[in-house]
């Protein structure tokens, strides 16, 4: 993605995180830094299942990897940090949520975020969240949230950036925040700008997959089934998929209009009242029977994944994704472990409440570029920023 590498660094990152997850941060700040010169100050996760997957990847002292953020001391790390990283809790910010907003328990949390970083002052803090709470109180809560950190000397850029903008075919829209103490440093950092997605959904696909994640016969009995009745009250879906054991029926473009083509209508919010899957496509299981959902179906790339990751692929059959697959749309290297460390329950879980790495990746190396550049001298240079 044309980013700076490790070789370009010339200066240790001295890293702390919250609400840590699985460390897609740590995957982000390696590859801009390289391992070597990431100094890993402290962590914190709630999740036991998440700690688990956390230390069979990572190195860190047990006394630095901390449990709940409410009983963490950052004034401890005063000084000892140079960024801190984290994304509080986001189910109070979900626009599908009960938008309890930071009344809700689990808002406030970005509280909590909130003194640690006044607590161990690093010179950079990035904090992510759902895009919903963009709109959250009218707006109230993203306002008050920067603000609030402006009085305390930090000033900061939010954005909200989607995975597939940085080259990884997931549909993944959240929110950043990025503070910096250094008021130059402010004004020459900027978030990249988008560049053209190449990659695509069956580019991460897994070429052997077991056949537990395929939907079975009974399953697409069941669905052929359903679109029978649905047919009968006339709207519902068209299922025609081939079993596997012939082929694939021709693809042609577009696909709806061939009556022997492999598609898939998927019940939708829309003015047909469906969305056409083919191969290659991902496809929502969640509340297949909704009637004012849309967005069901993923032209080449992954939907956002949830915790339960409950997306379908359409191959030559359909199947449900992979763990693997999940973390593929997340960024994560094949070498970040989680078979017999966690279920696959969890792992999906894991992979779904993760940040994406290329976004980390990016926001890193847009700061060190900001870093390389000139100081800005007079007022009306920060003008024209």
């Amino acid at each position: 993605m044309g980013f700076p590498t490790g070789e370009t660094m010339s200066k240790k990152l001295r890293y702390g995180c919250l609400f840590s997850g699985i460390g897609a941060p740590l995957q982000g700040a390696y590859r801009v830094y390289g391992k070597e010169n990431v100094e890993h100050i402290f962590s914190c996760e709630f999740d036991k299942y998440a700690r688990q997957s956390f230390q069979a990847n990572y190195e860190i002292e047990e006394k630095n990897f901390h449990i709940d953020v409410n009983d963490m001391d950052g004034k401890q790390y005063k000084d000892k940090v140079d960024i801190i990283i984290g994304g509080s809790h986001c189910q109070d910010f979900s626009i599908a949520g009960l938008r309890a907003g930071i009344d809700g328990h689990r808002g406030q949390l970005i509280w909590q975020y909130y003194r640690i970083i006044m607590e161990a002052q690093p010179e950079i803090f990035i904090y992510e969240n759902v895009k919903g709470m963009v709109s959250d109180k009218g707006g109230k809560t993203l306002n008050d949230f920067s603000h609030i950190f402006r009085e305390s000397g930090y000033y900061c850029h939010h954005a909200v950036l989607n995975t597939k903008d940085y080259g990884v075919p997931q549909n993944r829209e959240r929110i950043y925040i990025v503070g910096f103490k250094d008021h130059e440093l402010y004004h020459r950092f900027q978030f990249a700008p988008k560049i053209k997605l190449e990659k695509r959904l069956k580019d991460v696909l897994e070429s052997d997959v077991d056949e537990k994640y395929y939907l079975s016969e009974k399953l697409i009995a069941g669905f052929m089934a359903h679109e029978k009745n649905m047919k009968a009250k006339g709207n519902g879906f068209a299922f025609k998929p081939t079993l596997g054991d012939t082929c694939g029926f021709a693809i042609t473009d577009p696909a709806k209009n061939r009556i022997d083509d492999n598609y898939i209508k998927v019940k939708s919010a829309t003015n047909s009242g469906y969305e056409t899957a083919t191969t290659g496509d991902s496809i929502n299981l969640t509340h297949p029977d909704s009637k004012t959902r849309r967005g069901r179906v993923g032209v080449g790339v992954a939907q956002t994944l949830d915790c339960a990751c409950n997306q379908a692929v359409v191959t030559e059959r359909i199947r449900k994704l992979t763990p693997r697959e999940c973390l593929r749309l997340q960024d994560f290297p094949d070498t970040f472990k989680y078979e017999e460390i966690v279920s696959n329950s969890q792992a999906y879980k894991q992979a779904g409440n993760s940040m994406s790495v290329n976004i980390l990746e990016m926001i890193f190396s847009q700061i060190e570029k900001a870093k390389a550049q000139e100081p800005t001298n007079t007022l009306m240079d920060f003008l024209h920023d």
